[in-house]
């Protein structure tokens, strides 16, 4: 996500340490996370049954990935955040920048129940980020105005949709891998991107959406009838009675996902290694997946079959279905892909 979503102001009330006489309340967490739907999920799922299990209390400190990442650098060496939610992309930034701590499996005992494609390890073999939960991008639509399920990229630029479709700017989580699947789409590589930004100029957009929030308000409006959109987000609008119906393209979803870090430098490591341990237990990797429909990363999540044909990877698959983005490879471009795009596409 980041990311990429709304903002969300959320409380947990203190709840005071046993046994001391004094009555000494738990050292608080400060938690960067995002808002919207993602937030409020992440709420509900970690944040409230942690705090009602350990009596630490959580203070948000709410924003998009990219936001965070900017936050972590301004405090580094004496941060106030102690955990960060980061999507893939900018987190291998901030463990670049040397913004996260290293994970001690030893301390948070439930990595060993984790995927190993949701385990994210620096150079040194460190462990500097968990998986929780995994999303795609795919193509959202109106089922009422569009009457037959779109199958490829290529029906964005249907010309009865001009002026009523969105896509992400590459500010959002997905932006940068959604240019790169239109530029392969268009026989482009990434050391020739001109064909997909061709492509994408010719796109008659309603929107370049920035967050995930801005784009499903486009939908709930009727500005927008269809556009590049994240399954989650696609399926909350169904879930709302919308006409909102998901597809994934033949050319491969783009794919992504929500990690946590520790921040390098927190004087509240022991809180932020049981907090960390519990967004990756199994009861809140099970609540995301149902709510969020997110893949988990948690091995032994057992899912309803309604949130199981939801997740990215759909009903029968795995995480080996999802065309993740290699971040390594894309990260040095970032800014370059940025600057294209809004000179050759948006004409910035």
């Amino acid at each position: 996500m980041r990311h990429h979503w709304g903002i969300g102001i959320f409380a947990v009330a203190i709840a005071l340490t046993s046994g001391a006489t004094a009555g000494r309340a738990a050292e608080g967490l400060t938690v960067a996370y995002y808002g919207g739907s993602w937030g409020d999920t992440i709420h509900k799922c970690i944040i409230e049954p942690f705090t009602k299990q350990t009596g630490i209390h959580v203070t948000p400190e709410p924003g998009v990935s990219s936001v965070t990442l900017a936050k972590l650098e301004q405090q580094k060496g004496h941060p106030s955040i102690d955990v960060a939610w980061m999507d893939g992309g900018i987190s291998e930034l901030a463990s670049a920048d040397g913004l996260v701590a290293p994970i001690d499996p030893k301390k948070i005992p439930n990595v060993a129940n984790m995927i190993p494609e949701g385990i994210y390890r620096n150079t040194r073999g460190q462990i500097y980020a968990l998986s929780t939960g995994f999303y795609a991008l795919g193509i959202a639509y109106n089922t009422q105005q569009v009457k037959t399920k779109p199958t490829s990229w290529k029906d964005l630029w249907d010309s009865a949709y001009a002026g009523a479709v969105t896509v992400p700017a590459p500010s959002n989580a997905m932006g940068i891998p959604f240019i790169l699947a239109i530029n392969k789409m268009e026989g482009g590589t990434l050391h020739n991107l001109q064909p997909g930004l061709k492509k994408l100029k010719s796109l008659k957009v309603s929107s370049f959406f920035d967050t995930s929030g801005g784009a499903s308000n486009s939908f709930q409006s009727g500005q927008v009838i269809i556009g590049a959109h994240y399954a989650q987000a696609a399926w909350a609008l169904a879930d709302k009675g919308l006409p909102i119906g998901y597809a994934v393209p033949k050319e491969g979803a783009p794919s992504g996902d929500i990690r946590i870090h520790i921040v390098n430098g927190t004087k509240k490591l022991a809180e932020a290694d049981k907090f960390v341990n519990y967004a990756v237990s199994k009861p809140a990797a099970t609540c995301m997946a149902e709510h969020l429909y997110v893949g988990p990363a948690t091995n032994g999540v057992v899912l309803s079959a309604k949130a199981k044909q939801r997740l990215p990877w759909g009903a029968n698959g795995s995480v080996k279905n999802l065309a993740l983005t290699n971040w390594n490879i894309v990260n040095p471009m970032r800014e370059k892909i940025t600057q294209m795009f809004n000179r050759e596409v948006v004409g910035n």
